[in-house]
């Protein structure tokens, strides 16, 4: 609906209209959860180094965590500057609106990538025999796994949460834009 104003009227006609921020609680719940994500992921990626974990199968997942851990560090600041900003052009908005629901499709494409890892992690210790896997079967590598298990669930929610939160974003805008059109 909003892309229909952007490409249907003509150029000119005065100055843009000033929106603001349709979804600026959403915005903030969206810094908080990849802070969180980011603390996560971290921990995560931390773990087999602060208790020495001995599962080489298992470290797979670390290169997972660093990355989900850059993932959510940029989207941190980039949904803090959107949060911060009352108001904006319906341009502003409609850039921000796909430029987080192109984040969104990166983040789910991660977040694929780790749950790929992830299984591919699990079927080669189920695969193997026990003398392989030397140190995979103490607390620590436990531990580490579901800590992997819960950042990537963590990750997928918070990846269709910001989906969900661009095409908020776009409705809102267009309704904005219809309510300002009504009053000219």
């Amino acid at each position: 609906m909003m892309f229909k104003y952007l490409w249907s009227k003509p150029a000119g006609g005065g100055p843009a209209p000033l929106i603001s921020n349709p979804v600026k609680h959403w915005m903030v719940t969206l810094v908080a959860l990849h802070l969180f994500l980011f603390a996560a992921s971290c921990f995560t990626l931390a773990f087999p180094s602060i208790t020495d974990m001995s599962c080489q199968m298992l470290m797979v997942n670390s290169a997972y965590c660093a990355a989900c851990g850059g993932v959510a560090f940029i989207m941190l600041f980039y949904f803090s500057v959107l949060s911060c900003q009352t108001w904006g052009t319906e341009q502003y908005w409609t850039i921000a609106a796909v430029v987080t629901l192109s984040m969104a499709f990166v983040d789910i494409v991660a977040a694929g990538w780790g749950i790929y890892v992830f299984i591919e992690a699990t079927t080669y210790l189920h695969e193997v025999d026990q003398e392989t896997q030397v140190g995979c079967q103490n607390w620590k590598a436990v531990s580490f796994y579901y800590c992997t298990a819960c950042v990537i669930i963590l990750h997928v929610i918070i990846a269709l949460l910001c989906g969900a939160v661009s095409f908020r974003l776009a409705g809102r805008i267009s309704s904005q834009l219809d309510e300002i059109r009504r009053l000219v």
